[in-house]
């Protein structure tokens, strides 16, 4: 018996000094520094009503120039105009493509260096070269990217990386090497494009919150929509907030996260908000329609246009807005932006789901044209008229939003889990892509290689 209870003695004299001696290692452990949480921030509820004591905003009409450089955020500037005074290629030779672990839906960022910075659906974000698309670095942030990162460069000139992860985290990284520098955890999904304020300040949606986020971590406040946010939030000149809602609103918030006012469509508002010249907001609906709203969220016009919308619109050089429209009648839709009436439609691969359209946003370069990919698997470009320029296909749906490179190159995301870049130099060979003109506007058959095909589909592309 002695010498049982010594054994049984000693197993625990072991035990004690085993969970001593990793008590005092995990309290020698340095902090996680990077770790934050916006338990402390203020929590603003849409319930609470517009805040009492605004002032109504005077109208306003400034002469912007586009973006002069490759998208930095979402839809290239904080309005999400969509413009860019970047020329796109004149025809869709396949430059390079870079094969991530699964879909790559949101929107690439590209760094002053060039470096392109992109999301997918395999948990990783990536920094690949802008030469060849080789992997520079890449970072797992624990669940799906489905987020358009942003990027920012700080009083000390770090640029500096934001991205979400449907691990619920907002990620600060370093853009150089992709260092985390901050992980906040959030309430929900952090699946929308990222916003950025002139200070640095971060805006998305997580769940049914907006958050605003600084550099460091610093949760500054917390909206509270009725239902989840899935639109990606959009900033007006004087620092304005627009976000819409799967509770049916568009909400106007102040910098500092009060309700301005809001506006009550038929149904979800998924597609983010995008600023016009002349501070107009334009935003879509599940209801089939586009609203065009003044400062103050009073009614312009609204326009149905026969399908979901579920992306942000873009804003074209003729003073038209571009509607990206999901089935039964899959198209591009140009609409007057004084009047919401029909200017013209292009009509993709037709697809009589609901669920299956244009799900890219459209991107319009210097000249008035018009890049946007559709869920046929090609990357579309057409003229400011609605004409076909090029088509390119992928192996898969394409509801990334496509981007210019400052030397022109055009790159987007598919389903098929690749990052495509397209150039039209050196001389076209017909990789993957169908060119309608050549240089000098006359129809041309060159190139039409064995791999590219029209859509198989009893409507021909671009038809009304």
């Amino acid at each position: 018996m002695k010498r049982e209870h010594l054994i049984y003695g000693g197993m625990w004299a072991i035990a004690i000094v085993a969970v001593g001696a990793l008590w005092i290692f995990q309290e020698g452990d340095p902090p996680d520094t990077s770790a934050r949480d916006g338990d402390d921030a203020t929590v603003r509820l849409a319930t609470d009503g517009p805040t009492a004591g605004l002032e109504p905003r005077e109208p306003t009409l400034a002469e912007r120039d586009q973006t002069a450089e490759a998208p930095r955020v979402h839809r290239g500037d904080p309005r999400h105009t969509g413009r860019t005074r970047l020329a796109g290629p004149v025809r869709a030779e396949r430059y390079w493509t870079y094969e991530t672990g699964n879909h790559v839906v949101g929107q690439p960022v590209i760094g002053h260096d060039g470096t392109i910075y992109v999301g997918s659906r395999d948990r990783h974000v990536y920094a690949l070269s802008a030469s060849g698309g080789s992997v520079i670095w890449q970072r797992d942030l624990g669940g799906d990217v489905y987020s358009s990162p942003a990027l920012y460069t700080d009083a000390e000139g770090h640029e500096l990386l934001y991205v979400g992860s449907d691990a619920n985290f907002f990620f600060v990284l370093d853009a150089h090497d992709g260092a985390v520098r901050v992980h906040l955890r959030c309430d929900g999904d952090v699946d929308t494009g990222i916003a950025v304020g002139s200070d640095g300040t971060a805006y998305f949606g997580a769940g049914q919150e907006l958050w605003a986020v600084t550099p460091d971590g610093t949760v500054r406040f917390r909206f509270r929509a009725n239902d989840k946010i899935f639109s990606s939030p959009a900033i007006d000149d004087d620092g304005t907030i627009y976000v819409g809602a799967q509770d049916d609103h568009l909400y106007a918030l102040t910098p500092e996260g009060q309700l301005r006012w809001s506006y009550t469509a038929r149904n979800d508002l998924d597609s983010g908000p995008v600023v016009g010249d002349d501070g107009t907001v334009y935003v879509a609906s599940d209801d089939h329609r586009v609203y065009a709203l003044d400062r103050n969220g009073q009614l312009r016009w609204q326009a149905d246009v026969g399908g979901y919308v579920r992306t942000p619109v873009g804003l074209g050089l003729d003073g038209n807005v571009l509607v990206p429209v999901f089935g039964p009648h899959a198209r591009l839709v140009s609409l007057d932006a004084q009047t919401g009436q029909e200017q013209w439609t292009f009509s993709v691969s037709r697809s009589e789901a609901n669920e299956l359209g244009v799900g890219s946003s459209p991107l319009v370069d210097r000249d008035g044209n018009i890049y946007f990919g559709a869920d046929d698997d090609y990357l579309y470009a057409i003229d400011r008229r609605g004409d076909m320029r090029w088509i390119y296909q992928t192996g898969g749906n394409v509801d990334s939003d496509p981007i210019l490179a400052a030397d022109g190159v055009l790159i987007v995301g598919s389903d098929d889990g690749s990052v495509h870049a397209l150039r039209a130099d050196p001389p076209f060979r017909g990789d993957a892509g169908i060119t309608l003109e050549d240089d000098a506007g006359a129809p041309s058959d060159e190139g039409n290689g064995a791999d590219a095909a029209a859509p198989s589909s009893p409507e021909a592309p671009g038809t009304p």
